[in-house]
């Protein structure tokens, strides 16, 4: 959070040593807090537009804060709404949650963990507010072969790739694997004055030397055993248009040495030809190598990296900029639904935040995969996080109920029935690990077979069970 602009956190409840405590614990940390009693709470509410909400819960019965708790989250789908309990029990922690509260705070435990929750819980909500507006989804979808971005890095580059395709600059595109490198090339080539003639991508790191040679330069008919006719390469091929060069740091420091020539003198020889070829043709290469050190090793030439390096655009990595996540995430639902004529919509709130949290070591190539994976997998309007690959779940943290305490109590008038525990035990890890029985099973110590039993014997079939036993 920026000092400029503070979160707006609205305070529920008449509960005065909380509230003093929250005040003096998050004031200095640039919340702007505005505290109501539970009877104001809807028309403050409609009054303003707060970040986040805490409800306070001090007293025995609790069924006006949880009747509040679902009235908001009906009407406000993913804001953060907290609930801090005086006393530490699971059956409210459990009645909330079930409400779609954000999460449930013992106060003996709140000063420790709420301040980082609340930060967390406000972010993934401002970068969820930029995707969904009202009813309909706010697209920040370039004009530029459809990539998507919103963050400060790619409106930088939307910038770039404009003012550079007026030109005929040379252009160098690096970035991870997956970032969109051919999309940026395409839209240089697209938007520019050659966009009538042809783009031509070559990818350097798929062809063996021998035949990049003759894929970029061509050959003369006779000119070895196997050449029956002349054959143009890709710089006749993009004549007035543009060379795409991917992966140029596979190329052959042998061939660095020709494609230099070419860069310099725009005329080059078909192999086993004598006459000089001219050539009008537009060069954007690009990597996800380090180049300086790559010439440092031997591996490039420094005099071909100035030649391509007029221009650079660095396109960042999913999880240097996971502001523009949930766009491309959405984007590529609305695609792929199209495609295969289902009719996803949008996303759970905890499968949001899982998108937001992971890292995406394959960048955006990795997201439309695993977003088509589920649109071809599923029928659903919604995407939940069970639909999510494993691996990706497992860095969800939306659901902490771990700091809820155990029931235990020395008054003999709140002692808790067995059955009622039981079921409260289940019930909260059913909620904590989104219904996986495996994984529950595991936690409580038991049988999976077992408990299923119980979960059919206490009713909670309902939790959306991930598979059954054997």
């Amino acid at each position: 959070m920026s000092a400029k602009t503070k979160s707006q956190l609205l305070i529920i409840g008449s509960w005065l040593t909380a509230i003093d405590q929250l005040k003096t614990q998050l004031k200095k940390d640039d919340f702007d807090i505005t505290v109501v009693t539970l009877e104001e709470a809807i028309s403050s509410m409609r009054e303003a537009d707060y970040d986040c909400v805490l409800i306070l819960v001090d007293g025995e019965d609790v069924t006006p804060e949880i009747s509040l708790s679902g009235e908001l989250r009906k009407t406000y789908d993913n804001l953060p709404i907290f609930v801090i309990g005086k006393k530490n029990h699971w059956e409210p922690a459990v009645s909330f949650m079930k409400q779609g509260v954000t999460d449930y705070l013992p106060y003996s435990e709140s000063k420790d963990c709420l301040k980082k929750n609340l930060s967390n819980k406000i972010r993934v909500y401002h970068m969820t507010k930029r995707v969904f507006q009202g009813d309909g989804v706010s697209r920040f979808i370039s004009p530029f072969e459809g990539m998507v971005g919103n963050s400060e890095r790619m409106q930088e580059n939307f910038r770039m790739i404009q003012s550079v395709s007026k030109s005929n600059a040379t252009v160098l595109i690096t970035g991870e694997s997956g970032t969109g490198k051919e999309l940026v090339a395409k839209a240089v080539h697209h938007i520019s004055n050659r966009s009538q003639y042809r783009f031509v991508d070559l990818n350097c790191g798929a062809i063996p030397r021998d035949l990049l040679e003759n894929e970029l330069f061509g050959h003369e008919k006779g000119s070895f055993t196997g050449a029956h006719k002349r054959y143009l390469g890709s710089f006749e091929a993009a004549h007035r248009g543009t060379l795409f060069l991917d992966e140029i740091s596979e190329m052959d420091p042998l061939l660095q040495v020709k494609l230099l020539r070419v860069l310099q003198e725009r005329s080059f020889m078909r192999i086993g030809g004598t006459e000089k070829i001219d050539v009008d043709v537009r060069i954007i290469a690009a990597t996800n190598k380090n180049l300086h050190d790559s010439i440092e090793k031997g591996l490039f030439r420094e005099d071909l990296f100035y030649r391509l390096n007029v221009v650079n655009i660095n396109i960042p990595a999913l999880r240097e900029r996971r502001e523009d996540i949930l766009l491309i995430a959405t984007h590529f639902l609305e695609f792929h639904s199209a495609k295969n004529n289902r009719i996803f919509i949008d996303f759970a709130t905890d499968a949001m935040e899982t998108l937001i949290n992971y890292d995406w070591p394959g960048n955006v190539r990795e997201l439309e995969n695993t977003i088509e994976r589920i649109v071809v997998l599923h029928d659903d309007s919604q995407v939940k996080l069970k639909y999510l690959p494993k691996h990706i779940q497992k860095v969800n943290r939306s659901i902490a109920l771990s700091e809820v305490a155990k029931p235990a109590t020395t008054d003999e008038t709140n002692i808790i029935p067995l059955d009622d525990l039981e079921k409260q035990a289940i019930e909260l890890a059913l909620l904590k690990f989104q219904g996986n029985i495996s994984v529950v099973a595991k936690k409580l110590k038991i049988g999976q077979a077992t408990l299923y039993r119980k979960v059919k014997k206490y009713g909670l079939n309902q939790l959306h069970l991930q598979g059954k036993p054997s």
